[in-house]
């Protein structure tokens, strides 16, 4: 049987030890130590590999090589998991660059997930690299897809995807805030069609510029938005144009962060970015997405047409409305006129009938119809005389009859 027994080794023999191993062991170079690296991982990674990563900064120099750095990124994060460089020289560059734009209408650019075909490099001074020697643009298609939808359906559960649709639109969106390039040919589109309008409509445009493609865009517009937004009492509407260019052009507007201000701004937000067939996230959001600049200020002017065209209707309407009323009116007073002047000429003739009667009534108390009849009147001091007892035989006695009178003097009264 053998027993193992574990004794403590004094430090100074260790120190020997070490002093004597570093006298005789002479060391290698750095250059020797990563050509051994070199050698190592070209021989025992010798084949081209598909592999998929982000990228994550891209720049092409002016003979055509392009220098990219490429990521892959936690799962469930931004943090890092890993980061490399890599190399597409120039010969290759010219054909895939062409392939992947014309297939994905997205240029190579920062951001874009890509499945490369690469062979691992090692370099004595720049490290590891990969050269990269054919592009899959199937892949990016189907991730730009997916984080398109990502964008949506993220939006969506937030509850902002519809907040700025459904905001009112005003009646007549005269104070135009515009998100634009004053050099693009679509904004210069923009004003000339609107300030020239044929209905002689007045609008007040304020651009804010902003480029509207490319990877500044993002911030650009945001920033935009942020000082419209301090002074929104001033504008009615915004409107975001650019004019035509390649589909690539457009990616700036599925960004999830601009497609969240767009979505929840204060404003209606008209969309007019020149595409055909490609509808962004941007465009999603938005109160109202059209086609061209041109077509912006279309809508705009037929805003104000459709509501000139409401007051002309209600002004006809109002108008009917009047004439109607006043022609009932009319007809009214009419019918009125002819009731009344019935109504007059039979009182009158009432009226007429009463004084007959009057007349007839006075002529048969008129004294001078009773002389007619053979009566007379017989006076005696200024005064008729009624009853015989009151003669005064001494005075003289005036008698009247129809056709004149006589007076009496020296009579005998005899009364009975």
């Amino acid at each position: 049987m053998k027993i193992a027994i574990n004794l403590p080794i004094p430090n100074v023999i260790v120190m020997q030890a070490v002093r004597v191993k570093r006298e005789t062991t002479t060391g290698i170079n750095l250059s020797e130590l990563l050509d051994k690296a070199k050698q190592a991982i070209e021989s025992g990674l010798p084949d081209s590999y598909w592999l998929t990563a982000e990228i994550n900064e891209i720049k092409t120099n002016a003979s055509g090589h392009c220098y990219l750095s490429l990521i892959e990124k936690e799962e469930n994060g931004e943090q890092l998991k890993a980061k490399v460089a890599a190399t597409i020289w120039a010969s290759t560059f010219r054909l895939i660059k062409p392939y992947f734009e014309s297939s994905t209408g997205r240029p190579l650019s920062a951001g874009l997930k890509v499945l490369v075909k690469a062979n691992i490099q090692f370099h004595t001074l720049y490290g590891i690299s990969l050269n990269i020697t054919d592009i899959e643009p199937s892949y990016t298609v189907g991730s730009m897809a997916l984080q398109r939808r990502n964008t949506i359906a993220q939006l969506q559960s937030e509850g902002v995807f519809d907040m700025n649709r459904e905001l009112e639109f005003p009646l007549l969106p005269q104070r135009i805030a515009v998100i634009s390039s004053e050099q693009a040919a679509g904004y210069q589109d923009f004003i000339h069609h609107l300030y020239e309008n044929d209905a002689g409509y007045t609008f007040a445009v304020t651009l804010f510029p902003s480029s509207v493609q490319g990877v500044a865009a993002v911030a650009e517009i945001i920033t935009a938005l942020d000082t419209i937004n301090n002074s929104q009492q001033a504008f009615d509407v915004v409107a975001i144009i650019r004019g035509g260019g390649a589909t690539a052009d457009l990616i700036c507007f599925d960004d999830y962060t601009l497609a969240a201000h767009v979505a929840q701004f204060p404003l209606p937000i008209l969309t007019g970015i020149g595409h055909n067939k490609d509808e962004s996230v941007v465009d999603m959001v938005a109160h109202q997405s059209l086609k061209t600049p041109t077509a912006v200020a279309d809508y705009l002017i037929d805003c104000l047409a459709s509501q000139e065209a409401e007051l002309e209707a209600l002004g006809d309407i109002m108008e009917n409305i009047a004439v109607t009323v006043l022609n009932k009116e009319k007809h009214a007073l009419s019918l009125l006129k002819e009731q009344l002047a019935i109504y007059s000429r039979k009182q009158l003739q009432q009226e007429q009938f009463k004084l007959q009667l009057y007349a007839n009534d006075l002529q048969s108390y008129n004294p001078y119809n009773v002389l007619a009849r053979g009566y007379a009147v017989v006076r005696q001091l200024g005064k008729a005389l009624t009853d015989p007892t009151a003669i005064h035989p001494q005075e003289e006695m005036e008698i009247t009859l129809h056709k004149g009178k006589f007076t009496i003097r020296n009579y005998n009264l005899q009364t009975k």
